[in-house]
């Protein structure tokens, strides 16, 4: 019988008295997996546990059935990790960061060089190889973790929050890719505060909660629950107004407010629609940044847990 790509036994992390991650069992894949939860749910915990990055405090963390754990490369190399936080050499050339990436894992410098100019092609990025990492914008940096995290083709895909920060247009392409490694054999785990961004490529749920699994594999009971709160987009954007406008008309957005830092944050109960319209517009330059609001998904597990209980 073939090991799952993910399998958690009693899996613990604790940092001194706080609870990072309790007692997990879990399996997991192959496909896509959404790692759904508030901040501080235990999700980051839990992908730095995986790729060894952390060692467990009680039970154990298996990938392809064999233990993850330090030196083990055979195991370590069948995965690819976008953390949360940046990364980035700030200097850096975005080309010549994955080059030095891969130089790191013992790449020569020709074959460093090639993987790089793949992996930024992987992700769209190949006009900006030889920009400098600080001179590129919040979603082109995420871009650039997911290039990092493809640079030698793994078959796990350790995805934490990589939307964050990305323009409609750009989180599209994304989620193709992701969707793509899936269908080629491969698996993602994707973790996020944000169940939309799950649901437009997995029906596989992974739901944390202080550190503990809440519920998997419940995403239609999550969706008809959380359909009946409003949702809030924030977006910056050129012309504020004149899109206001147009979505009023069109009854797409309930309430509307206009930060003093010069967001635009949109409240909607029609959130497929909504995010359709503000593609389209993101293609023609529009919107420079969008992210949805996790305040509804907060009570949803607070629905949950009080089901739970």
């Amino acid at each position: 019988m073939t090991a799952p790509p993910i399998r958690c036994r009693n899996l613990s992390r604790f940092y001194g008295e706080v609870q990072g991650l309790s007692g997990l069992n879990l399996e997991a894949g192959p496909g896509v997996i959404g790692l759904l939860g508030p901040n501080g749910s235990g999700k980051t915990t839990l992908m730095r546990l995986l790729c060894g990055l952390i060692q467990p405090s009680e039970g154990v963390a298996e990938i392809f059935g064999s233990p993850v754990g330090p030196g083990l490369r055979k195991v370590l190399g069948r995965i690819g990790y976008c953390p949360g936080e940046d990364i980035h050499f700030e200097s850096e050339r975005a080309l010549d960061f994955l080059s030095l990436l891969a130089s790191l894992a013992g790449e020569s410098p020709a074959s460093a060089r090639k993987r790089g100019e793949e992996a930024l092609a992987k992700v769209d990025l190949s006009d900006k190889a030889m920009h400098r990492m600080d001179t590129l914008s919040k979603g082109m940096r995420q871009r650039i973790k997911v290039a990092q995290a493809l640079l030698f083709s793994p078959e796990l895909l350790l995805l934490d929050e990589p939307l964050n920060g990305m323009d409609p247009v750009s989180r599209k392409a994304l989620l193709d890719l992701i969707q793509e490694h899936a269908r080629t054999g491969g698996t993602v785990l994707l973790a996020s505060h944000v169940l939309h961004e799950v649901e437009a490529v997995t029906d596989q749920v992974v739901l944390l909660h202080h550190g503990r699994l809440l519920a998997e594999g419940k995403l239609p009971e999550i969706r008809s629950l959380i359909d009946q709160e409003p949702r809030r987009i924030v977006l910056h954007c050129r012309d504020g107004k004149e899109m206001v406008a147009n979505l009023l008309k069109d009854d797409l957005v309930s309430g509307v407010e206009f930060t003093p830092d010069g967001r635009l944050v949109l409240e909607t109960g029609e959130l497929r629609p909504l995010l359709a319209h503000l593609q389209a517009i993101g293609e023609d330059g529009g919107i420079d940044q969008l992210e949805i609001s996790d305040q509804n998904l907060e009570s949803i597990f607070g629905l949950l847990v009080g089901a739970e209980a």
